[in-house]
């Protein structure tokens, strides 16, 4: 018996006895269902209308060579292993997809939802996913509120809320009710709903203040009702302090929502940033050692092979420039046959439109536990940017409502108490409203992060040759398998070690005679890491009763010497490596005695033919007819060709439809190529078992969609997407052949655009940076401006030589991704109205940055562009400083009317917002002294503050002056990292035409002549305030002396001594 035979079952039988056979699975059947995950990413429109998908797909994939995307979805882009494929239309009406030839899954896709509104497929894939990780990308404004349909959204507004937060909502809504009424209640619970997730709320304070004031209701007059008077009203100023920059933050960003995240709130650092950062880090720890390129799996020689040939001494001068190369062939397995020629002439693979990349606004986690079939929706409820700010501004009604009531009951009555009450606002709203905002830094912009992970990421001086492998040892004994590796290390970097396969088994390593404990899986590999030097790797295998073992080095040894017993080893010249594998067999030992003939018996021949059908521009049939009995001899066979067949192989006899084949004594196998007429449909039928046993391998190029019936399909090759087939005797397979429609797409599209114009007084300078994605060569014309120069063009860091033809250039197109960049020059003068330069594409482009450099000599007064832009908030704050004026000049106890607080406040608004509050509180403490002289006990102590800050007011108002007629204005231009001269824009996409950018601005001299007419009226302004000033001051006196104490009683004078 065979001994590959003796591991099978045995089953004794007697005589009679009969075993029958029940077939319960074959081929794929009842095998393994295919295990693909999904992980996606979602950018809404900034305009809000649809939404755009990146995917990607892995795992194994069984069963099927395409994969659809169903309506609404639409498949715009897909790429396997970085090879675009050609997006087809499907064999049902609103499906989109692609022909995939893999066996592993690695697709990444662009996908398109035209709207979002309703429920729409959760994944739109044609497929039942294991699982779904996606992240939601919201431009500023829009907020998720829920989404219903996925198992998780733990971002959401919905989702963020737990118990504890409603019963707090709930108490502090019912001690409101309590406090103020219940229809107060619902006001409450308003604002505590709308601004459960808004940081910097006032909630706390405001609910203490409702309790200490609900407190002091229960409790008799007295020392304690009062206390707790002081406290809740103590509490409810704290609450009214908090409210006002809260309040100015939320109307701001209603006002500009680009704004969002940059001053007192702060967004949550993006999950996907969060990933990248994670991913960064760990990446940055160590620097991996490059390996070896991919190749295709080596195959046998097939029929010439030239050798180098080496001179036994140095050879003259070779002045033909000549030189001895090896030439090797292989065979091509139907698989790479078939991506060799993957769809025909003239085909369009679809590059999509520009990708998103932006991480701006808010980033939501979504995510579905499987199966996730293709029936499973969900709906995205998404508040638009007019309902954010609706809310927005019904929260701060609610609050300011609701603070105005509590005053109104925690304070007095009366028209005096009314004045008293508007002069506090005043003076409230202008120390807070008015004084420098918070203003945290900006969030770093994308191309900064960029610039530090890059630098994070920068490899070391010696890359890509960090590591090296001068020297390797192998050694097989037995079932030990050792390999040492002399490992030079030029920085600390992370080796790959060999791959062994499935005969192998590693037991041990180490590294300069010690256990190596940090060992880490990246793509499939091990690595291992090491510091900076020269190190001995020792790795320990266990081989089994295995008969055979590959080693596949990543990084392969520049020599290899090999000591084994009972081993032999392939792949080596000696000690030099053919390839990046070695293979070890083991070596049987005949009996020392040999062998004894075993009876031969006269069995006709029998063969085993496979036929390898490629389905591409051509369609072929590969055949191969292998010898199964007898072992050795020669004979001759007749094989049947198939429909359609011409055979290629002008030696071999065709006749009747049957190929002859001789077997010489030697000859174990015979194959030949063979031209197949195209046709829709194919039917293959399997002969006999007497005949002989047939193979079917049928492979397609991407072109075509195959669908089979018939015969059940048997697992292919590792690695080997071909479709294989063993057929029972009588068997027929019928192949239906259909050539999908191509979706309409251009090959072009620009994932990033960089529009930088510096504007000069006479001329303006730009550059055009984009980041090209092309699935084919060829060129491309972009429009520029007509009276633009052009001054250089790169791809890559390399010059191009190009020109400039009726505002037109051509921009050389490579297959994949590549950078160019344009430098032009036109005439421009700093007019009051700048804007970016005019560009047409003539493609879709996404992640479209607009930058604008001012010089220093203008004064900006607007700008306009892209929403995610810069934002003037002078004119908001300006808006503030008039409500301001007008509470001011009501009820502020000075004589200044509206125009002399807005003078004031107008001059102080360019460059410190805290002077004019500064003023306007010595202004109003004045005032107050003015109407009521202080306490007798603290009369000197309150003169002596109010002369301490009027020295300091007028310190402030005198160094005004110079500050503002030598200093720059400070419009407040903030957005998206922009500052008063460098303006900066951000588009999610484009049609083709860029958008336009641009700012109002004025000479800076105006400014100037501006603030001197104002230092002016103040200098004249001021001398009618000191006079009031002073006479506020020392109304009733400006000091009090102490009372001189009683002059003691005189002594009676001593009466004279008599006599």
């Amino acid at each position: 018996m065979p001994d590959d035979w003796r591991a099978l079952p045995a089953f004794a039988m007697d005589d009679g006895a009969r075993l029958s056979v029940e077939q319960r699975a074959r081929g794929r059947a009842g095998a393994a269902a295919e295990h693909l995950g999904l992980q996606r990413e979602l950018w809404l429109d900034f305009d809000g209308r649809g939404l755009y998908a990146r995917d990607r797909l892995q795992g194994p994939l069984a069963g099927t060579d395409r994969l659809d995307v169903g309506a609404p979805w639409t498949l715009l882009r897909a790429a396997q292993d970085d090879t675009p494929l050609l997006v087809t239309h499907g064999a049902s009406k609103g499906l989109t997809g692609v022909e995939v030839r893999a066996a592993d899954l690695d697709l990444v896709a662009g996908l398109r939802l035209p709207t979002r509104g309703g429920r729409v497929p959760a994944t739109g894939w044609q497929r039942t996913l294991d699982g779904v990780e996606a992240i939601l990308h919201l431009p500023y404004g829009y907020r998720l509120l829920g989404a219903p349909g996925a198992d998780r959204s733990p971002d959401s507004w919905v989702a963020q809320w737990s118990l504890l937060d409603l019963f707090v909502v709930a108490l502090i809504a019912l001690l409101a009710g309590r406090l103020l009424g219940w229809p107060w209640a619902l006001v409450a619970l308003g604002f505590l709903a709308l601004s459960q997730h808004e940081f910097g709320a006032p909630r706390w304070t405001l609910a203490l203040a409702v309790a200490l004031l609900l407190v002091v209701r229960a409790l008799p007059e007295g020392r304690l009702r009062t206390a707790g008077r002081v406290g809740g009203v103590a509490m409810l100023a704290l609450a009214a302090l908090w409210t006002l920059p809260f309040a100015a933050v939320q109307l701001r960003d209603v006002l500009h929502p680009q704004l969002e995240g940059d001053a007192l709130t702060a967004l949550p650092v993006p999950y996907a940033a969060k990933q990248e950062a994670a991913t960064a880090e760990r990446e940055a720890r160590v620097q991996y050692a490059p390996a070896a390129p991919k190749v295709l799996p080596s195959r046998p020689p097939v029929s010439v092979t030239a050798e180098a040939v080496s001179a036994p001494a140095p050879a003259p001068e070779n002045k033909s420039g000549l030189q001895t190369i090896a030439v090797t062939g292989s065979f091509l397995s139907p698989s790479e046959l078939a991506l060799q020629t993957p769809y025909a002439p003239g085909s369009v693979v679809q590059a999509g439109p520009g990708e998103p990349a932006w991480r701006i606004g808010r980033a939501y986690r979504l995510g579905w536990d499987g199966p996730v079939d293709a029936g499973q929706s969900v709906r995205l409820v998404i508040a638009p940017p007019w309902l954010t700010r609706a809310l927005r501004v019904l929260m701060i009604g609610l609050l300011v409502a609701l603070l105005a009531r509590i005053a109104q009951g925690a304070g007095g009555s009366g028209r005096a108490a009314l004045r008293w009450r508007g002069a506090g606002a005043a003076a409230l709203l202008a120390l807070a409203v008015l004084a420098p905002v918070a203003h945290a830094d900006d969030l770093p912009t994308p191309q900064l992060l960029e610039q530090l992970r890059q630098r994070l990421l920068e490899a070391p001086k010696c890359a890509p040759a960090c590591a090296a492998l001068p020297r390797a040892q192998l050694a097989a004994d037995g079932d030990q398998v050792t390999l040492s590796l002399d490992a030079a290390a030029g920085a600390a970097i992370a080796l790959p070690l060999p791959a062994p396969d499935a005969a192998l088994t590693l037991i041990a390593v180490a590294v300069d005679g010690k256990p190596a404990d940090a060992l880490a899986r990246r793509e499939g590999a091990l690595w291992l890491p090491l510091t900076r030097g020269v190190h001995r790797v020792v790795l320990g295998f266990r081989a089994g009763a295995a008969d055979s073992a590959t080693l596949s080095f990543p990084l392969m040894p520049a020599r290899v010497q090999f000591a084994g017993r009972g081993w032999a080893v392939s792949g080596l010249d000696g000690t030099r490596p053919l390839g990046d594998a070695l293979t070890l067999s083991r070596v049987r030992a005949a009996p020392v005695n040999g062998t004894v003939a075993a009876p031969t018996q006269a069995f006709p021949p029998y063969v085993r033919v496979t036929r390898d059908l490629l389905f591409g521009l051509d369609w072929t049939v590969r055949t191969r007819v292998e010898r199964i009995a007898p072992a050795s001899g020669g004979f001759d066979v007749a094989v049947p060709l198939l429909p359609g067949e011409h055979v290629q192989d002008e030696n071999l006899k065709v006749q009747g439809g049957r190929v002859s084949v001789a077997f010489a004594g030697d000859a174990n196998q015979v194959s030949w190529d063979s031209r197949l007429d195209a046709r829709a449909a194919l039917a293959l039928t399997a002969p006999t078992l007497d005949e002989r046993a047939e193979v079917w391998r049928v492979a397609s190029a991407p072109l075509w969609h195959a669908a089979f019936s018939g015969v059940p399909e048997s697992a292919p090759d590792a690695g080997d997407f071909a479709h294989v087939f063993r057929p029972l005797p009588g068997e027929t397979l019928k192949i239906a052949l259909a050539r999908p429609q191509a979706v309409q797409g251009d090959s072009l599209a620009f994932d990033r655009v960089a529009v930088t114009a510096a504007l000069g007084e006479r001329a303006m300078e730009t550059t055009l940076g984009l980041a090209a994605r092309s699935t084919q060569g060829g060129e491309h014309a972009i429009a520029l401006p007509r009276d633009a120069v052009l001054l250089s063009a790169t791809r890559d860091g390399q010059t191009l030589p190009l020109a400039l033809h009726d505002g037109r250039v051509s921009l050389p197109l490579l297959p994949g991704s590549h950078a160019y960049e344009l430098r032009l020059r036109q005439d421009a003068d700093a007019a009051w109205r700048a804007r970016t330069p005019l560009f047409d594409l003539g493609v879709p482009a996404a992640n479209i940055e607009l930058a604008l450099d001012l010089p220093r000599s203008r004064w900006v007064l607007w700008t306009w562009g892209p929403q995610a832009g810069p934002a003037v908030l002078y004119w908001s704050q300006l808006a503030v400083l008039l409500l301001a004026a007008w509470l001011l000049a009501r009820f502020a106890p000075t004589p200044l009317r509206l125009r002399h607080w807005l003078l004031l406040g107008l001059g102080f608004s360019t460059f410190a917002w805290s002077a004019f509050a500064l003023v306007a509180s010595w202004l109003i403490c004045l005032g107050l002294r003015a109407r009521r002289a202080p306490a007798e006990r603290v009369f000197n102590l309150v003169q002596l503050g109010l002369a301490a800050l009027s020295l300091i007011a007028l310190a402030v108002l005198v160094s005004a002056v110079p500050h503002g007629l030598l200093g720059l204005p400070d419009m407040h231009v903030a957005g998206n990292g922009s500052t008063a001269w460098a303006l900066r824009w951000f588009a999610d996409r484009g049609a083709g035409a860029l958008p336009r950018a641009g700012a109002f601005s004025l000479p800076l001299w105006a400014y100037k002549l501006a603030m001197l007419a104002w230092a002016l009226w103040l200098a004249n302004a001021l001398i009618g305030w000191l006079r009031w000033a002073f006479g506020a001051w020392t109304q009733g006196g400006y000091w009090r002396s102490r009372p001189r104490r009683a002059a003691a009683a005189e002594m009676p004078k001593p009466e004279a001594p008599r006599g």
